[in-house]
């Protein structure tokens, strides 16, 4: 009888351990301070929003390439960059082609197809995905930056 205990005592203790682990975070305050998404309405069903966070260095992320020339910025947050326009796909995308092989950025890949433009790009330490589709009303442009 105390043969059939011991592998089920030892399962038990395995199974305590790993909640126990499970359950520990990390706890030393240095967790990137909390972010507020505050949205408005612009018009009847055209949402924006915008993202803030605990300094204003932080707020300022405008990325290293340059926005499309009058798009309004739909989303914005560190590393991430959403605009609207009424342009069309193939001119978005002409624009961030032009304006990284210009700005010497190495597009490692890229994809312009009848309803889209998906780039990847790389500049010393820095990558950016830039993707470029219709919406219902107008042209979407996310803009990702990112360390490599």
């Amino acid at each position: 009888m105390v043969q059939r205990r011991l592998p089920f005592a030892v399962s038990a203790a395995l199974v305590l351990a790993a909640v126990g682990v499970t359950g520990c975070g990390d706890s030393d305050g240095d967790a990137e301070p909390a972010r507020t998404v505050t949205a408005t309405t612009t018009a009847p069903g055209t949402p924006t929003a915008s993202t803030t966070s605990g300094s204003p260095e932080e707020d300022a992320s405008t990325g290293p390439v340059r926005r499309y020339p009058g798009a309004e910025v739909v989303t914005e947050a560190k590393g991430f960059t959403m605009l609207r326009t009424d342009d069309p796909v193939e001119k978005v995308g002409d624009f961030y082609i032009d304006l990284l092989e210009d700005e010497d950025w190495d597009i490692t890949s890229k994809y312009e197809g009848e309803t889209s433009v998906h780039l990847l790009a790389r500049k010393g330490g820095d990558g950016l995905t830039v993707q470029v589709s219709p919406t219902g009303s107008g042209t979407s442009i996310s803009l990702s930056y990112y360390g490599v």
